[in-house]
């Protein structure tokens, strides 16, 4: 390679790097916004353990903030409401009335897809990729769980807009 080229390339580099490290992620799209009640016909679950009754979730969205109220029915028919509000950068952010965990990150991948982590007590809950579909009626909730036993479930739960 000459030294012309090499001096092309690396001012290249000079000029986009510092805008690609200083980018931040677009704002969430609003289909994220709404009420959103399980499908059990549709959702696969790896155990009887993990498959509730009911759960009805509604997300608000606000600039690069999701915030989550949940209201779900576990398989011995308790109530359990919990909640969040963080932001899609991967940091870490307090859950409320969650047995399972008590903080989360969500990143940001694209418009319609959210990578999430949870921790209960400084160790790994659960990881999952959520993801709206293209016509915005479905999220998809692709889990593992960490069980007791110390090993992951597989759970893919679906969830329809009602809202």
């Amino acid at each position: 390679m000459n030294a012309t080229k090499l001096a092309l390339i690396v001012s290249v580099v000079a000029v986009t790097l510092p805008q690609t490290v200083n980018a931040k992620p677009a704002a969430l799209s609003k289909s994220w916004a709404g009420t959103w009640h399980l499908n059990a016909e549709k959702s696969k679950f790896s155990s009887a353990q993990f498959t509730p009754r009911s759960d009805t979730r509604i997300y608000t969205v606000a600039g690069r903030r999701l915030a989550l109220h949940s209201t779900t029915i576990n398989p011995a028919g308790k109530t359990i409401r919990w909640s969040y509000s963080a932001k899609t950068d991967g940091k870490w952010y307090p859950t409320l009335g969650n047995p399972n965990n008590d903080h989360i990150a969500l990143t940001f991948v694209n418009s319609r897809e959210i990578k999430s982590k949870t921790t209960l007590k400084g160790k790994p809950a659960t990881i999952a990729t959520m993801t709206i579909s293209a016509d915005g009626k479905e999220l998809t909730l692709a889990r593992s769980v960490m069980t007791a036993k110390g090993g992951p479930t597989d759970d893919t739960v679906v969830f329809e807009r009602t809202k």
